[in-house]
């Protein structure tokens, strides 16, 4: 019996031929073979979606649309073709084939099409690769399964991608081609996952742009007991005028309220309450969390950081990169005195092993957290020769794991509040009882709370007063979205939709918009400049750290249909697609919903006024001055033509609006060669001819311009 193993990238290809065979093996062009047992591999999507003329040559034109494909086509990707053929040839000998790909959705598409490309019809088994040390491979070759346990997984995939091609393949043909006719000149590249994106940093930039910043002020007070100092804030009563967010605008009323109280000694204890908190050990990596972080702590893009971990994880060291789970199996807390061994030995992060307990099982070893993949975690395997940035991350990580191992970090809070005459004053405290995990890993600068030593206290207890100040301070706007931040948005969408909209806990379930692989791409190219070699105009650019949109990137938004701007549809979708997965929906049942959004798009694109668009060699109008010429396109004619922007603009000799003829993408703008009133072409019952509305004289038309006599 032939059996074959298919893995994704040529790298677990050969790390999984290691594994089986350490060198008995022969190694041919594509493929590593022993006896009746070969080893193949696809390069990521070995197979690609037809293009829209394949579908007919009409649609090579951008004009002809929709494209709703009967029966879809694939075909082998140009730039893997030769490695396409050597699996297909492997496959025609087997009996037997061994799914490697990645322990996720694509991984299990980009195999399984394959197989269906070639007409397979042998038995197929599923292996669940998760990292690439021995250990890891152990323990995937012992949960080899049938392929079948995975079909769900493989039509969610193949409707991900048939719904990608016909939102991305169709809206972008119609946004565009329509748009055309109102003046613009790029393509509105549309995607699922792209639009709503997009639309987080517009609506962001829009809210700061609108912002407008008020100076509130706050009252503080300075209190001691037991031979301790601290601090409370004046909470401002019922009578006293405050902004929605409770800030007090007037300084007078606070002056007022400070005088008062600066001249009374009568300061109480009304309320106090203690508690004790608890707080466990950041979880372990996921990739969208080890993006954000990397971000924030290194500056390096979301790209970045994936290939980072990628290398990282080809090099053995760590487990699978493209992981959406924080979690890591209870089967694997046995792993845990090696992996700390290793790091204990010559690793920068050496001195953190001493404190941490193998022994401790802690909220990150769920099992019934695990979905594909586990959180991403050392192997055990040593680190050598590194690149800074590969450094950087791995000690992110495995720092990450160690914490696992930590005690808890737990303080007893006091809250309490004063009576100060007939104002109240609050404030807070905390004492540590066990530093735990804090010890290494600190607090987030950006939320951490000030950490405020108070004495003992107990209500009705009587309280030194020692003096009072007032701050003034200034609202801020929100803050520009960075590369980390909204791949965190994107995780969270349902941060971003009301409270009492059903979406909300579906995008919850669904951890967001876009996939741990993909969010990086996303972001990648609503910055790009260029595609292919050819320039385009970026939805996105970025200062420094922040993300700004681009005019083209606000025009965009502001001119698709709003529905594809809210995450909600792409909720439906991905929620949708986890029912594929599970068996509840049917592919098919997916894609009309899919096609019926592409329709009602199409609709909108058709029938949308897109606002006129001024270009950078715009002509400006010969009547006004001031307004500048723009190109519009009229349905009824089906011609373009162009109008003055200043829509109060009118020919002062008869008060009406004056329409301009196209010339191969130029206005033609004619004067009258006695007075040099610019000409009106009219439609006679002899033909077009062209009027002058001062002096009544008429010109003949030749070609679409007057004929002027010399």
């Amino acid at each position: 019996m032939k059996t074959l193993y298919i893995a994704e990238k040529p790298d677990i290809g050969r790390t999984l031929a290691t594994y089986l065979w350490k060198d008995d093996c022969k190694k041919e062009t594509g493929y590593i073979r022993n006896g009746d047992t070969a080893v193949t591999w696809a390069i990521g999507h070995i197979l690609m979606q037809g293009t829209p003329e394949m579908y007919g040559e009409e649609y090579k034109v951008w004009a002809n649309y929709p494209i709703i494909p009967q029966q879809w086509i694939t075909k082998p990707s140009a730039n893997t073709s030769k490695q396409f053929e050597v699996v297909a040839k492997l496959l025609k000998d087997a009996d037997v084939v061994i799914h490697a790909g990645d322990p996720d959705r694509e991984g299990q598409l980009l195999i399984d099409e394959i197989l269906d490309y070639c007409n397979f019809k042998g038995e197929v088994r599923r292996l669940l690769l998760s990292a690439k040390d021995d250990e890891s491979l152990k323990r995937a070759f012992s949960d080899i399964r049938d392929n079948s346990e995975f079909e769900g997984l493989y039509h969610a995939g193949l409707a991900r991608t048939r719904a990608d091609w016909l939102i991305g393949m169709n809206l972008s043909r119609a946004y565009t081609v329509n748009a055309r006719k109102y003046g613009y000149t790029t393509v509105f590249r549309i995607g699922r996952v792209k639009i709503p994106t997009l639309a987080l940093v517009v609506q962001r930039e829009k809210e700061i742009q609108q912002f407008k910043s008020r100076k509130f002020y706050e009252l503080t007070g300075t209190f001691e007991k037991d031979g301790i100092s601290f601090t409370a804030k004046y909470t401002p009563s019922a009578t006293i005028s405050t902004d929605e967010e409770g800030h007090v605008l007037d300084k007078k009323l606070l002056q007022a309220i400070k005088l008062k109280i600066d001249h009374t000694d009568d300061v109480v204890v009304s309320d106090v309450e203690k508690k004790t908190v608890t707080q466990q050990p950041p979880l372990p990596f996921s990739l969208d969390t080890l993006q954000i972080e990397a971000n924030k702590v290194y500056g390096l893009s979301p790209k970045d950081t994936l290939d980072t971990v990628q290398s990282l994880y080809e090099k053995k060291i760590v487990s699978y990169p493209r992981s959406d789970c924080n979690y890591i199996p209870a089967s694997q807390q046995g792993d845990a005195d090696k992996i700390i061994a290793m790091l204990a030995s010559g690793n920068a992060l050496a001195s953190m092993t001493d404190a941490a307990d193998p022994g401790i099982s802690g909220k990150a070893f769920d099992d019934a957290k695990i979905t594909a993949h586990h959180a991403i975690i050392p192997t055990g395997e040593k680190p050598t020769n590194l690149t800074e940035n590969e450094q950087n991350i791995f000690d992110m990580i495995a720092k990450r794991y160690l914490v696992q191992f930590y005690k808890p970090y737990v303080f007893e809070k006091t809250s309490f509040k004063f009576s100060v005459g007939d104002e109240i004053f609050v404030g807070s405290g905390r004492e540590i009882l066990e530093l735990g995990f804090r010890a290494v890993e600190k607090e987030d600068q950006d939320t951490k709370e000030p950490v405020l030593s108070v004495p003992t206290l107990s209500v009705g207890d009587p309280i030194g007063k020692q003096g009072t100040s007032i701050a003034e301070k200034k609202t801020t706007p929100p803050k520009r979205f960075t590369e980390g931040t909204l791949i965190a948005a994107m995780t969270n969408i349902w941060r971003f939709v009301a409270a009492d909209n059903p979406n909300r806990e579906k995008l919850k379930e669904t951890k967001g918009i876009g996939t741990p692989a993909t969010r990086d791409t996303i972001i990648a190219e609503l910055l790009a400049t260029e595609n292919k070699g050819k320039p385009i105009e970026a939805c996105l650019t970025k200062k420094k750290k922040e993300l700004i949109p681009t005019d083209f990137g606000i025009k965009l938004i502001e001119n698709v249909d709003p529905s594809l701007t809210l995450p909600d549809a792409t909720a439906e979708m991905e929620y949708a697609l986890s029912e594929i997965a599970s068996g509840k929906k049917t592919m098919s049942a997916y894609i009309d919903e899919i096609i019926d959004v592409v329709n009602d798009n199409i609709r909108f694109a058709e029938t949308r006024e897109f606002p006129f668009v001024e270009s950078e060699d715009a002509v400006i109008c010969p009547i006004c001055g001031k307004g500048t010429l723009l190109k519009k396109f009229s349905p009824k004619l089906q011609k373009h033509f162009y109008i003055c922007s200043d829509e109060a603009c009118v020919l002062p000799e008869d008060g009406r609006k004056m329409f301009y003829e196209d010339d191969k993408g130029k206005p033609v703008i004619e004067h009258c060669p006695s007075c040099r009133t610019v000409l009106r072409r009219l439609n006679g019952k002899n033909g077009p001819f062209w009027l002058c509305a001062k002096c009544s004289k008429t010109y003949n038309d030749k070609h679409g311009h007057p004929e002027l006599k010399k």
